[in-house]
């Protein structure tokens, strides 16, 4: 039987018109002999319909106030019509059209049967507003979004999915505490998906908070969110000074995350566009701090964390800061111009860039005691970087601060790879071409410094392989222990690898260095402490020296050997080595002699080439 039918949209009085087949032999609310031009009101109720019924809503069926007790087994179809104002009490086997709910229908009763695990909410019949709008509108927009999570989760459905809508949510938490940041947060329940797409625009409303999250997933598991804009309030953010709930005085306002994870548990993001924190742009760590061991303690660790195919952007603070963690994936993102902007008031904060200023920042809460003991009150490893692109991170790409079993692979860098204090670091297949800041090439492609406490070397452990690194002033500076450097082509250099202040138990082998830049060098070492270091089937071509070395004291024993190298030096500027000990090169052909600063000791060269 064919329905021909126009029925009133509850929001706006616009006429629909459908024409949809329907066949069933016992059906209410068909109006076959309708004057198309207008039907508004429905001709029929709900208050005698019969058990096993299905109803077709083609028409606005206004329940003024009642509440209406439904027999066994109703289905209720929308087409194009709407139920408002009233109370709809479901017994056993309901069905309702997920087009039918809106914000004025109350659900009581039974949990009504649902075809499609999908919910598709249109924000106007919850009563989402758009644009630019005061505080309690935008606080009222994230209570509403929170409940629709819980409502759709509550009646079965796994997944709310939002196409148009640009709205402000408010979210300014005012207190750097994760669960009270979840409470004042949009907060993605567990086993649930919220599913956006290009159209989606999720904002925060702009306010003096030193602390909020826009997104947050607290001690939850099972979650994805794909698609979406999810743009922060840096740019509209009120810097004044800060008093919070606590009573603490805060300036920074460097709090403000756009996606916030604390204890999240297989939480999957992906294809989101983030923008314009006031802090971090997207932050994983423990719903709280361990105990001083590392142990989990209260805290749920945030595990099977993985952000893909997104875009990170403008962030004020970091792209990323990975705080707690263990086994979480970055791939396929895009990393962008982290702490960029200038502060023109002059004020100490304003929406300029603040530190630390790096595309991804791994800074896990770490204090070393007096006594040397250390407390790890947070801890983040097992985490790879894959296949990412970082471009106009005002300080550097990635800084190591302190981290553990990380692996970067498969990148593309413009600014620094750094770190503080951290270990067993694989840094493989990337691609590094300097990019500039304030007109002038980045600086170092890869900076590793030597970090000690109580005499005890706390960067150690590092891969460092297949790597293509160009225009850098300094490729590589490296120092610390046990370093694996390899099958690294470095190029367009003005120092290839410098070996930093301390540097023990390590080895190069079957490098390239390269570049014809006139002021260039290969290896170059200032005051360094060294120990066991060995260089093997190096290939340097430079244009100034390709060994510049002052005051190199390696150890007497296991000193620091150069072994089949092919030394070139384009404008045949003689190698230097001055003031050192205990250097040997063996097995090598050069095209220009070293100079050997006579208070040299232990200077050996054996069956060389020339």
């Amino acid at each position: 039987m064919a329905i021909a039918v126009v029925a009133l949209v509850s929001c706006n009085n616009e006429e629909v018109y459908v024409d949809p087949e329907v066949s069933d032999s016992n059906i209410t609310g068909s109006n076959e002999d309708v004057d198309s031009e207008a039907i508004y009101a429905c001709d029929f109720g709900l208050n005698n319909v019969e058990s096993n019924s299905t109803i077709i809503i083609n028409c606005l069926l206004d329940l003024e106030g009642e509440t209406i007790n439904l027999p066994n087994n109703i289905s209720l179809l929308g087409e194009g019509g709407d139920i408002i104002n009233g109370t709809l009490n479901f017994s056993e086997g309901t069905y309702i059209d997920v087009a039918l709910m809106n914000s004025s229908l109350i659900l009581a009763g039974e949990k009504p049967a649902i075809r499609d695990v999908s919910f598709n909410f249109e924000p106007s019949r919850w009563g989402i507003v758009e644009g630019k709008v005061s505080d309690a509108v935008a606080l009222k927009n994230r209570e509403i979004l929170n409940s629709m999570m819980v409502l759709a989760k509550n009646y079965g459905f796994n997944t709310l999915k939002i196409d148009e809508m640009d709205a402000y949510f408010e979210v300014g938490a005012r207190v750097n505490n994760p669960k009270i940041k979840s409470e004042e947060a949009i907060l993605i329940p567990s086993d649930f998906n919220l599913a956006m797409t290009d159209n989606t625009f999720i904002r925060v409303q702009p306010s003096n908070a030193h602390s909020y999250a826009l997104i947050m997933v607290y001690e939850s598991e099972n979650i994805s969110i794909t698609g979406g804009n999810l743009v922060g309030d840096r740019w509209e953010h009120d810097y004044t000074p800060i008093i919070d709930l606590y009573g603490n005085s805060y300036d920074s306002h460097e709090w403000g995350h756009v996606m916030d994870i604390r204890g999240g548990v297989n939480v999957v993001i992906d294809g989101v566009r983030i923008s314009d924190a006031s802090g971090d742009g997207f932050q994983v760590a423990g719903s709280t701090i361990r105990n001083i061991d590392g142990t989990a303690g209260n805290s749920v660790i945030s595990t099977g964390v993985v952000l893909k195919n997104s875009i990170i952007e403008a962030s004020r603070r970091n792209a990323l800061s990975l705080l707690d963690g263990d086994g979480i994936l970055v791939e396929n993102c895009d990393i962008l111009d982290t702490a960029l902007g200038t502060n023109p008031t002059g004020e100490n904060y304003s929406s300029a860039g603040t530190w630390p200023k790096h595309g991804v920042s791994f800074e896990a809460w770490r204090v070393r005691n007096s006594d040397g003991s250390l407390y790890e009150y947070e801890k983040i490893e097992n985490v790879i970087l894959r296949g990412n692109r970082f471009k106009g991170n005002i300080y550097g790409d990635i800084v190591l601060f302190t981290g553990s079993f990380i692996t970067v692979e498969n990148n593309y860098f413009e600014s620094r790879i750094g770190n503080k204090a951290s270990n067993n670091i694989i840094i493989r297949n990337n691609v590094m071409q300097a990019g500039e800041i304030d007109g002038e090439p980045s600086e170092y492609g890869i900076l590793i410094k030597s970090y000690l406490v109580n005499d005890e070397e706390t960067n150690f452990n590092y891969e460092i392989y297949g790597n293509k690194i160009d225009g850098y002033k300094n490729a590589m500076v490296l120092s610390g222990e046990n370093f694996d450097v390899h099958d690294n082509a470095l190029t367009g250099f003005k120092s290839a690898i410098s070996l930093g202040k301390r540097f023990y138990y390590s080895k190069f082998y079957n490098n390239t260095l390269e570049t014809d830049l006139s002021t260039s060098y290969g290896y170059v070492a200032r005051g360094a402490d060294i120990k066991d270091i060995n260089i093997k089937n190096e290939n340097i071509t430079v244009g100034r020296r390709s060994v510049d070395f002052y005051d190199v004291i390696a150890d007497s024993e296991q000193g620091l050997v150069f072994d089949n190298c092919e030394f070139n030096t384009i404008s045949r500027n003689k190698s230097n080595i001055d003031g050192c000990e205990n250097i040997t090169i063996k097995n090598s052909t050069f095209n220009v002699d070293f100079s050997v600063v006579d208070d040299s000791k232990n200077i050996l060269f054996i069956d060389n080439n020339k």
